[in-house]
């Protein structure tokens, strides 16, 4: 038998036959459900035994969608200047090339923008992309087991999401990373063709090992940096954990349960198992991925919308000052730091400020890297513009569809005055942006990387990966 390398032997799984294991019963709240299997084990079960031949039309669709979306904020985030520290590093870490500190870099640039999508939590695409691209570049594998690796990953990361569940209306701990590193692992073993067993280990080893939740600190805290949703060490350690388990290593495959389990480590007040096993493999999570119009806070988007909208109904240039002042009504997370911050001194606070994203949209800014420029950041009149935004807090913030519902009313000099209500923003799943307008938004971010040439050949690649062979052609753009 022909001994393998160290990184081929790490890539290169077992493909044996997955062992048969019982699907837990649903349950609600902190109560472990009966079960022949550990949650890490059916968890292991589908991601071994996933493939794209079942998975429904408009999934297949989605998950398409979800990568083109990633790739066009992949493209933006190599216009910054944190690329180049990021290539620095992975430069300067090891000669023989890593596919965890790939991913590392990949899912810090696909979020450093905080333009890739949404979820009812979180950004899933970031960590799934990174890792799906970093383990494809060392592994030989056709478009359609790399689109199985996507929508596996989407399902578990976004699954482990939902099933943390807060009883109190601001939390104490929180972080997206935290949990992202299921949808890197799941990608990341299914990329690597583990089995049932391995898979299961995989996903414990991951959450053994999940970024602590700070984003209380390094997004909510006085200094917003580009630490922001630790998204980059998710992913790393979510390709690390898989390719661990394929060595043997293991990890406590009942990491899940009881009162010790994962949801305590995440800072959750219960966890909802139901949410996380009900319906895997048959209702499918990724179909409720949202899409981003603005380069800013999923929170903030329906106020980015109301307001541009109400300036165009006005018909006023923001900048001739005609306007005496914008009262903005909004969730009232938004009426605190670091969302009401006008003039934000640097880009990691800019995506957060609601008077930067408004002004930057109203004065046409085009969304992406140029919101973020330094001559943007300190342009007087558009600061000027900022201060006379009032943010209000809003008095409907419980309604069923309200959360991030925002309320634009801009009042002339002259006495008149122009209203505008966005309940739902563009981009939401439940009001999703349309298929030529996501398509823009990946030539926009894509074509000062790749050329207009280069950037229509990715999406014919991504929509053509069901049929392609290899994944070979469209790395081979993504990293051109």
């Amino acid at each position: 038998m022909n001994k393998l390398s160290g990184l081929q032997f790490l890539l290169v799984a077992s493909r044996q036959e997955p062992p048969k294991v019982d699907r837990p019963s649903p349950s609600s709240g902190n109560r472990t459900p009966d079960m022949t299997a550990f949650i890490t084990q059916t968890l292991g079960s589908y991601i071994a035994e996933e493939a794209l031949a079942r998975a429904p039309s408009d999934v297949v669709a989605k998950a398409k969608l979800c990568l083109l979306d990633s790739l066009g904020c992949l493209f933006g985030g190599h216009q910054l200047p944190i690329a180049g520290m990021l290539g620095a590093l992975r430069a300067d870490s090891q000669r023989v090339p890593s596919p965890a500190m790939a991913a590392f870099a990949r899912a810090t640039l696909i979020n450093a923008l905080d333009f890739d999508d949404i979820y009812e939590k979180g950004h899933p695409g970031a960590t799934v992309i990174a890792a799906a691209l970093s383990v494809a570049e060392y592994k030989l594998c056709a478009g359609t087991e790399f689109l199985e690796a996507v929508i596996i990953g989407y399902e578990v990361s976004c699954r482990v999401g939902i099933s943390l569940t807060h009883v109190r209306p601001r939390k104490a701990i929180h972080g997206h990373g935290t949990w992202q590193i299921f949808g890197a692992a799941a990608a990341a073993a299914k990329l690597m063709g583990l089995d049932a067993m391995r898979a299961a280990h995989a996903i414990a080893i991951a959450a053994a090992n999940a970024p602590v939740a700070s984003v209380m600190k390094t997004v909510y805290g006085d200094t917003p940096s580009m630490a922001k949703n630790n998204f980059g060490m998710a992913a790393q350690m979510g390709v690390n954990a898989a390719r661990l388990a394929a060595v043997g290593y293991e990890g406590p495959l009942d990491v899940f349960e009881g009162e010790t389990g994962f949801w305590r480590m995440a800072g959750a007040d219960e966890c909802r198992f139901d949410r996380l096993t009900n319906g895997l493999g048959a209702a499918y999570e990724i179909l409720r991925v949202g899409f981003k119009p603005f380069s800013c806070c999923r929170l903030i988007q329906s106020s980015v919308q109301a307001c541009s909208d109400v300036v165009r109904m006005a018909g006023i240039d923001p900048a001739d000052a005609k306007h005496a002042r914008l009262i903005v009504t909004v969730p009232p997370i938004v009426c605190a730091p670091p969302f009401s911050e006008a003039r934000p001194r640097h880009m990691w606070a800019a995506q957060f400020s609601a008077p930067h994203a408004i002004a930057m949209a109203v004065f046409g800014v085009e969304p992406g890297p140029d919101w973020f420029v330094d001559d943007w950041l300190n342009d007087e009149i558009a600061g000027r513009f900022q201060d006379s935004i009032e943010l209000r807090p809003h008095p409907n913030h419980g309604l069923p569809h309200g959360t991030h519902a925002a309320s634009a009313c801009l009042q002339l000099r002259n006495g008149q005055s122009f209203e505008r209500h966005v309940d739902i923003a563009e981009g939401d799943a439940s009001n999703p942006m349309r298929k030529s307008a996501l398509e823009s938004k990946f030539l926009r971010l894509a074509s000062r990387v790749a050329g207009e040439g280069g950037a229509s050949e990715v999406i014919d690649n991504v929509y053509a990966l069901d049929e392609a062979e290899s994944v070979r052609p469209l790395l081979r753009l993504l990293t051109g």
